[in-house]
């Protein structure tokens, strides 16, 4: 006998898996390749929510050593190191090509460190992800060899 409840999670498209999924865990990257892996069944939806679930929760359980971490995280500028929580965005537009793709890496897999997104959705979402949006378009502009794609689809998500 057929799971019509499980044939209908498999026939949603990815992006609407990985949306579900976004708002469990904001880490676009994971979630898109979870929802891959559910499309493909390579896993199962219930056992996908369960690792969302799971990661969900650590994270909220190490909240401030995360938020540690990330406060320390640095990218290398003329050969010193330089915290990405203290770059303006009017110095992240003028690192570099390298660093200002580790940084939009870094914002990518973390899209609400150092409140530079805002949650709240009282707000409209070109001022939520302002910050992004910028930094996005920035290197667009300049070439940068990055996965447009994904960013802007993880940015209709915030």
């Amino acid at each position: 006998m057929r799971d019509v409840a499980a044939d209908s999670v498999h026939d949603k498209s990815v992006a609407e898996l990985t949306r579900q999924f976004f708002k469990d865990y904001p880490d676009y990257a994971f979630c898109q390749t979870l929802a891959e892996n559910v499309h493909d069944r390579v896993v199962s939806y219930p056992n996908a929510l369960a690792l969302l679930g799971k990661k969900a929760l650590a994270a909220e359980d190490n909240m401030e050593a995360i938020e540690e971490q990330l406060n320390a995280r640095t990218i290398i500028v003329d050969g010193c190191p330089h915290r990405i929580a203290g770059l303006s965005l009017r110095a992240a537009m003028r690192l570099d090509d390298k660093p200002l793709e580790d940084v939009l890496r870094f914002y990518f897999k973390h899209p609400y460190a150092h409140r530079r997104t805002w949650r709240t959705k009282l707000l409209p979402r070109w001022v939520r992800a302002f910050f992004l949006n910028v930094l996005i378009g920035h290197a667009c502009r300049r070439g940068l060899s990055l996965d447009y794609e994904s960013y802007f689809q993880m940015l209709k998500l915030l």
